[in-house]
């Protein structure tokens, strides 16, 4: 760790060179969190930081790598030159969190954490929560080394996944397919990499356009901003994905996957005959273990089957929907409510659905289940067209794609 309080009382950092002569002057250091003694280790291999002593019980107190030392330093000086408003290892005792660092602006505070080393997915999940529960954003940095690509295809861990969604406090639905999920990676000491995610292929890989940032001229708005892309390459990354459904290989074999294919099947709908409608990537399905194709086909079934019985369907008329997807895709129910507007969105873009004034929807079109794999195709491209019908942006200049 970089930061330790003096016998004083005085809160210094290692990456300050205003604390230098305060530090020139102190020989002991007691610990900001748990006010144990720290040691000040400045070998000739690692970068200068405290340490706490052996057996000690502080949470903050777990052995950081040299990569880990070094990664947070260069993104504090590269955050201290932008003249942000940064600080190094802030505790949050309403949260109880460390945060690697911590910017604040007029209007938000932002937690950068460089995660060097592989951790659940839930853990992710809970600590990104603990963020958003005080009004803080985060944002999860990689080392560059943990970025597995091959050409436009990133590969994920299931922790990745999580990391990925850009989704501000509210996490409020984002229909426009504009705006990427994204994971970032520093190639220290002068590239931040971001892989903006803009299609859904399998549970451990996706289509990603990468941009480099170079640092210390990019600013941390530019380098957070989710980017935008072309609507012949929005179209072709979701017919990737759609068209593998239709002619190649069948979704994982996991007990979500073989519940709902049982039901898809007693409806008579075998997994590459579902609807057109269903199988399309969203920002949300960064959250989800589960391909896109499936969840999507049962819930539209669904509401399908609501609208048999009444005129009008809304969030609320779906609740046991939400309370089975919540169990079976194991997520908390306020992201499976999000999930499920946010494709009920999406089928009002392809105009399947229509939405009133009272966020109510009505049925435009009665989704039909193809009777081949070609036909089921020939819709898909139709509604990748129109899906991507509005996303022609280009990326804003100052960006390196590659």
């Amino acid at each position: 760790m970089f930061t330790a309080t003096s016998s004083s009382g005085r809160t210094v950092s290692l990456l300050n060179d205003a604390d230098r002569e305060c530090m020139e002057t102190n020989a002991t250091w007691y610990c900001p969190f748990c006010k144990e003694c720290l040691q000040l280790k400045t070998g000739k291999k690692r970068r200068a930081h405290f340490a706490h002593r052996p057996n000690t019980a502080c949470p903050s107190s777990n052995p950081e790598s040299e990569r880990h030392l070094e990664g947070k330093a260069l993104l504090f000086q590269w955050l201290k030159a932008q003249g942000t408003d940064v600080h190094v290892e802030v505790f949050l005792p309403k949260s109880n969190q460390r945060a690697d660092l911590l910017v604040k602006n007029e209007n938000e505070r932002i937690a950068l954490e460089y995660q060097c080393s592989p951790i659940a997915r839930e853990h992710i999940r809970r600590r990104t929560a603990l963020f958003h529960s005080i009004g803080v954003q985060v944002l999860w940095v990689m080392p560059f080394e943990h970025l597995r690509r091959k050409g436009n295809i990133v590969y994920l861990k299931e922790w990745q996944w999580e990391a990925a969604y850009l989704g501000r406090l509210s996490e409020a639905p984002d229909t426009d397919l504009q705006r990427m999920p994204a994971l970032f990676f520093f190639q220290a000491p002068s590239i931040l990499w971001t892989a903006h995610i803009n299609g859904y292929l399998s549970p451990r890989k996706a289509h990603a356009r990468f941009v480099a940032h170079r640092l210390p001229q990019a600013e941390l708005e530019r380098v957070r901003t989710p980017a935008t892309v072309q609507g012949s390459t929005q179209r072709n990354a979701l017919l990737a994905y759609k068209k593998e459904n239709r002619y190649g290989k069948r979704p994982s074999s996991t007990p979500f996957s073989m519940i709902v294919q049982a039901q898809l099947l007693r409806d008579k709908i075998p997994i590459h005959l579902h609807p057109a409608e269903a199988g399309w990537f969203l920002p949300e399905q960064t959250w989800v273990s589960e391909a896109p194709v499936l969840w999507q086909s049962w819930l539209l079934l669904k509401i399908i089957s609501q609208f048999k019985r009444q005129s009008f369907i809304s969030l609320q008329t779906l609740e046991t929907e939400k309370q089975w997807l919540s169990t079976h895709l194991q997520l908390p129910v306020t992201r499976v409510q999000i999930l499920i507007n946010a494709y009920l969105r999406l089928l009002v873009r392809l105009q399947v659905l229509k939405i009133h004034a009272d966020d109510t929807f009505t049925l435009m079109q009665t989704p039909n289940v193809p009777q081949s794999a070609d036909a089921g195709f020939k819709m898909d491209q139709h509604y990748a067209t129109r899906l991507c019908a509005v996303n022609n942006a280009i990326a804003p200049s100052g960006f390196l794609p590659l």
